[in-house]
């Protein structure tokens, strides 16, 4: 089902981010995957989310084969929504997006989700690994061969305008690592930049003609991108002055996510035929990336893992015993300050 939507000639990134849809798909996924909630009221509790937002989203992964619809018993008239093969195997792409919201966007005002590895007992950190290796994976150590008509464009897709939701909307309820990194790339265009830059696009003109994306929307994105520290403008040239984007040390470290999407996207969208064929360095050889524990180093499936997670904000704000109608201007501004992502990554502690 999902493999006969996907259109012939683009690469599994793009079939991912089209079949999956934007990051409230995504958060809507990670608290099925996570969290096991299944009903719709739960959903928007724990989402802060509207109803019809969350309505167009349930039935677009319904849709597209992660979800499906079944009643909650053979008397309730209710139904819930349940998480299909493709949808389980999504963790892959969610325990990456943790990884890097960890590591880069540290809210040291939050309490941390609390994830633990059964089989070694310590914190989990995803890693992607060769399959062949089994060693990490790091973006500058592959190769990426592309089919024919592998960058496709968003033409013929759905591409239905949508109104991009307010990054800050992803936390409403709780901090969360995985929102903050889709505060990056959780909307169509900036996840198909964040793509064509892992292929070693750099030029606003590569940028255009490969994504077939209006020169406005493009401009935003690579500004954005180069504000949040992702991407870096060099000037290559200067008469006229002109620049190229780079990928930062930051936006190296966000290689594992497209990678877990091509990987996911290839499993259910890719029907064998595969368009970005991926060789690892340090073995020499063809490789699909394997989700590990940065710990032990062992595969992990998400039934591996222990999700504990913090209370959300109206619960920290009843456990404190008050809760403020209104926050300063010297709290929102130290809010604010604690959103700025570190120059460095978080270490491991």
């Amino acid at each position: 089902m999902l493999a006969e939507r996907h259109a012939a000639g683009r690469d599994s990134v793009f079939g991912t981010i089209d079949t999956v849809g934007d990051a409230w798909s995504w958060l809507i996924l990670r608290e099925a995957i996570v969290h096991d909630v299944r009903r719709f009221n739960e959903f928007r509790d724990r989402l802060g989310i509207a109803r019809a937002t969350l309505q167009a989203r349930l039935g677009q992964l319904t849709r597209r084969g992660l979800l499906e619809v079944r009643p909650r018993s053979e008397r309730a008239p209710l139904s819930e929504y349940v998480l299909s093969a493709s949808g389980r195997d999504f963790f892959v792409c969610l325990a990456t997006a943790m990884r890097w919201g960890e590591r880069w966007c540290v809210d040291r005002r939050a309490e941390p989700e609390k994830t633990t590895h059964t089989r070694c007992g310590a914190r989990f950190e995803a890693v992607l690994t060769c399959s062949e290796c089994h060693e990490p994976i790091e973006a500058r150590a592959v190769d990426v061969t592309l089919a024919r008509g592998a960058r496709g464009g968003l033409r013929g897709s759905d591409s239905r305008r949508r109104r991009e939701p307010g990054p800050t909307l992803f936390e409403r309820e709780r901090a969360c690592p995985i929102a903050r990194t889709l505060r990056v790339l959780g909307d169509r265009w900036s996840g198909l930049v964040i793509r064509e830059a892992f292929l070693r696009t750099r030029r606003f003109d590569e940028f255009q003609r490969n994504l077939g994306i209006a020169p406005n929307i493009l401009s935003d994105r690579l500004g954005r991108l180069a504000e949040l520290g992702v991407l870096e403008r060099r000037p290559y040239q200067d008469r006229p002055r002109r620049h190229e984007y780079r990928l930062t040390k930051k936006g190296l470290d966000l290689y594992p996510v497209p990678l877990a999407m091509l990987t996911w996207g290839d499993r259910w969208l890719a029907g064998g035929n595969p368009k970005l064929l991926l060789s690892h360095r340090s073995c020499g050889r063809r490789f699909t990336a394997v989700l590990g524990c940065g710990r032990c180093g062992n595969p992990v499936q998400r039934g591996d893992i222990v999700f504990l997670p913090p209370p959300n904000r109206t619960q920290r704000r009843r456990i404190a015993g008050a809760v403020r109608p209104h926050s300063s201007r010297s709290t929102q501004r130290q809010e604010a300050s604690s959103l700025r992502t570190p120059a460095t990554p978080r270490g491991r502690g």
